[in-house]
């Protein structure tokens, strides 16, 4: 069986059987094993966009892609993508090979691609005359499943390609998870315990934990706060969910008044806990915090405990313990909730246009375009992972055509959208032609305010003068006609309605032009750096 064989096989095992990419000389054998052995393969139209569908597979399911690309090129093409997913804490597998030759001019050469690899994946493997299955086996467990998730990259040298590596014994992990006793949780319970006014933050490292997360909040009557990635997290409606954004001050304010914060999964960001850019960092009386990465637990904010460990694990725990009181805890959300809708950045129009798209959407996935800042703020999804986008994290453009796409072949049987800025769209606009190809009913709703519009209303904010010139959008029904696609422009919050409701009866996916001037009254708009209170 040659290395390629195995490296198939062991994907398959640990479970990454969908991959994105483009297929090239170098990688050919990839393709042929991967497609002998029944891996979903989907050509994409930049290896850009393979790496972000990826993302958006795993941010919708749970579940990890991979990428097949070409060395040099190909995974520099990819390289924003793969940053974008590590920012955020997504796995991926970035399968490429790798040039020998000291030569030059060499097919795709790219001296170094092992160094570029290491400073933008979470871990990089290059697989040699010694690797055996047992070495790839232990990387991936360790890498996938006892550290904290992201891209990891495998590169396999053109000249072992068909190297014989024999099967070896079947593999077990020989590693386990640190293990959560009560002596590691004493002091937590013990600060719980005696807590009046506690609030739970949470991230995307608890996703997977959404009913202990749930039985926690109820049994110490917390209000939950969560970053955009862990949007949806309690259900619909739930008592206890604070929603919106912890950069909102009056979240902020919730969250410094209680006498106990425990953080589960987040990094307490910048780009969650101040998107307003005021320097200001997350404060709390006594922090407790819980990640599966030691490093975290003190970056960004210094926690008066910290527990190392998986959020589920951690969460069942605690749940064996009696810690259960009545804190207020649904009065403070209500109070919470109605001083955020009387700050400046609560827009009332983009609150209404985003509530029409929550109706009728089950994932959304968004760009970094005016409708997504707002969403950040706002958007309140009724499942979870019903929300992700590239404002938080690396913050890329181009990002939701091709995640979305991702989103939908993991979750087919969902209503899937598409929200981006008509300049955003430009980034990965050939990609519609691959929702087109591939059939998927995906409403694409591109908000077009001309060019990069929010860009300019900030530039306009401190001068009056113009030192970039904005780019003129396309005609978007033309796009829809070249692309095989339906094509519709609602004029109002009712016609958005009507055509999100037939997007999703339709194989064929649609263009939704949305005119900011149509949906968004001028004096609605806020500098994003105004004073918030």
């Amino acid at each position: 069986m040659t290395l390629t064989d195995q490296v198939s096989r062991i994907l398959r095992d640990f479970g990454v059987t969908v991959f994105f990419g483009i297929p090239g000389i170098h990688n050919l054998p990839f393709y042929r094993v991967f497609h002998g052995d029944g891996h979903k393969l989907v050509t994409v139209r930049h290896e850009q966009s393979a790496a972000f569908m990826a993302d958006g597979y795993a941010r919708a399911s749970g579940k990890i892609a991979g990428c097949l690309l070409i060395d040099g090129p190909g995974f520099l093409n990819a390289a924003t993508a793969i940053v974008q997913a590590r920012a955020d804490s997504i796995p991926m597998i970035v399968l490429t090979p790798s040039g020998e030759s000291t030569e030059s001019g060499k097919l795709h050469e790219l001296t170094g691609q092992a160094s570029v690899s290491r400073e933008i994946t979470r871990a990089h493997m290059r697989l040699d005359e010694e690797t055996t299955v047992t070495s790839i086996c232990d990387f991936l467990d360790n890498s996938l499943r006892l550290n904290r998730p992201g891209p990891i990259h495998l590169e396999v040298p053109l000249t072992l390609l068909d190297y014989d590596l024999s099967a070896e014994e079947d593999w077990r992990s020989t590693r386990r998870e640190q293990e959560i006793t009560d002596a590691t949780l004493s002091d937590a319970i013990e600060v719980l315990q005696n807590a009046i006014q506690p609030v739970i933050i949470v991230g995307g490292g608890v996703l997977h934990a959404q009913k202990e997360l749930v039985k926690f909040a109820d049994m110490i009557d917390a209000p939950v706060v969560n970053t955009t990635n862990a949007k949806g997290i309690l259900p619909g409606g739930h008592r206890l969910s604070v929603g919106y954004s912890p950069s909102f001050p009056e979240i902020r304010d919730l969250i410094h008044n209680a006498d106990v914060v425990i953080a589960f999964g987040t990094e307490l960001g910048e780009t969650d806990f101040d998107f307003f850019l005021t320097n200001k960092n997350v404060e709390c009386q006594h922090l407790i915090r819980v990640d599966v990465d030691s490093d975290q637990l003190n970056s960004n904010a210094t926690a008066d405990i910290g527990i190392v460990g998986d959020s589920q694990r951690v969460l069942q725990s605690f749940l064996r313990h009696d810690l259960r009181k009545q804190h207020t805890g649904k009065e403070r959300v209500l109070q919470t909730r109605a001083l955020v809708k009387k700050n400046i950045h609560f827009n009332c129009d983009m609150h209404a246009f985003l509530s029409v798209i929550q109706e009728q959407t089950d994932i959304l996935v968004g760009d970094s375009s005016q409708p997504n800042y707002y969403a950040q703020l706002l958007y309140e999804p009724d499942l979870v992972r019903g929300y992700f986008h590239s404002v938080t994290g690396f913050g890329t453009l181009g990002y939701s055509i091709p995640a979305t796409i991702g989103a939908k072949i993991s979750r087919p049987e969902e209503r899937v959208a598409c929200l981006v800025g008509d300049g955003g769209a430009a980034f990965t606009l050939s990609e519609l032609q691959s929702a087109s190809q591939l059939r998927l009913g995906i409403p694409f709703i591109i908000w077009n305010n001309e060019g990069y519009g929010e860009i300019d209303k900030a530039m306009f904010s401190e001068s009056s003068a113009r030192y970039y010139t904005s780019p003129t959008p396309p005609n978007f029904a033309l796009i829809a006609k070249a692309f095989y696609m339906n094509f519709c422009r609602p004029r109002n919050l009712r016609q958005l309605r009507q055509v999100l409701e037939t997007a999703y009866e339709d194989e064929t996916p649609t263009i939704v032009e949305v005119s900011e001037q149509e949906f968004l009254r001028k004096d609605q708009w806020t500098s994003w750096f105004e004073e918030t209170g």
